[in-house]
């Protein structure tokens, strides 16, 4: 809903990216120790950086869709372009969390390429659904009721509200495979040295995995039964949930004092996450 000056969707963006600028700040010296201070440059660095780096400098081209003055309204070109670089933006930090996601179950299954081709034919199928959802158009849709005096976010119509929520529906059954799957290796496990499930869960993404499940489905259901002045207001939220919990997540691979937790210090580790050690050397299945 649009009330007097204020744009309900935008503030929620708002606080999205100050949350996100904030883990930035805290995470900024693990950043430098884990990742810029060593001597190797792997793809594992390569997707980091471009995770960490696309997700705080693509806030701009959003920042200016939120708040441009003048706009002249969602529908002005300035705005279409606008909205094109971000969900572009949203599109390839979606794409690099599921290559880092869809790496590390493969590395929990010992790189078992059914799993590895299951994972590739399920993302497949969620970017081509993704891929249908942004760029028909269907019919020409109604001018808003309101006009906004700043920024560029409008109303999402029904039609094009399914068309989000599908796409954001072909992610969640990515997501939710990964965290199925990923849960699953852990609860077989028979010998856990001196870390707690709790532990394991957070070391090995399986909680940062289910957050994204359920941030996914709280987006669908936001684009389906929400206002259409609201329908957005989860979506670069969510996006900028997963680029922050991804970075955590290949941080914590690279920790020592995280990865140290009940394994010897004498075993050395790998900081690729598709690397089958950074399971084996750590845990036995039962």
């Amino acid at each position: 809903m649009m009330y007097p000056g204020i744009n309900v969707a935008a503030c929620f963006n708002v606080a999205a990216y100050v949350l996100f600028l904030y883990d930035y700040t805290l995470t900024f010296g693990r950043e430098v120790d884990l990742f810029w201070c060593q001597p190797r440059r792997t793809w594992a660095f390569a997707l980091f950086i471009a995770n960490r780096y696309i997700g705080l400098l693509g806030r701009v081209p959003a920042f200016l869709e939120n708040f441009l003055p003048h706009s002249g309204g969602s529908n002005s070109p300035r705005c279409q372009n606008l909205h094109m670089c971000d969900q572009l933006v949203m599109a390839v930090l979606q794409l690099i969390g599921a290559i880092i996601m869809m790496m590390r179950v493969y590395a929990f299954y010992n790189q078992d390429r059914r799993v590895l081709a299951l994972f590739v034919t399920v993302a497949l199928i969620s970017a081509g659904i993704c891929c249908w959802a942004f760029i028909y158009r269907g019919p020409p849709l109604p001018p808003p009721k309101y006009m906004v005096l700043a920024g560029c976010l409008g109303p999402i119509y029904p039609s094009q509200a399914l068309r989000y929520a599908a796409a954001w529906g072909g992610q969640l059954l990515f997501d939710a495979l990964i965290f199925v799957f990923t849960l699953w290796k852990l609860a077989r496990i028979s010998t856990r040295g001196e870390r707690t499930f709790i532990d394991m869960l957070i070391r090995d993404g399986t909680l940062y995995f289910g957050v994204m499940t359920v941030m996914n489905v709280a987006n669908i259901i936001v684009f389906l039964v929400a206002n259409p002045w609201v329908k957005s207001v989860l979506s670069s939220p969510t996006n900028l949930l997963c680029a922050a919990l991804i970075s955590r997540l290949m941080m914590n691979l690279r920790d020592p004092k995280i990865r140290g937790v009940g394994v010897s210090t004498m075993q050395g580790f790998t900081d690729e996450p598709w690397s089958p050690a950074t399971y084996s050397e750590v845990y036995h299945t039962a």
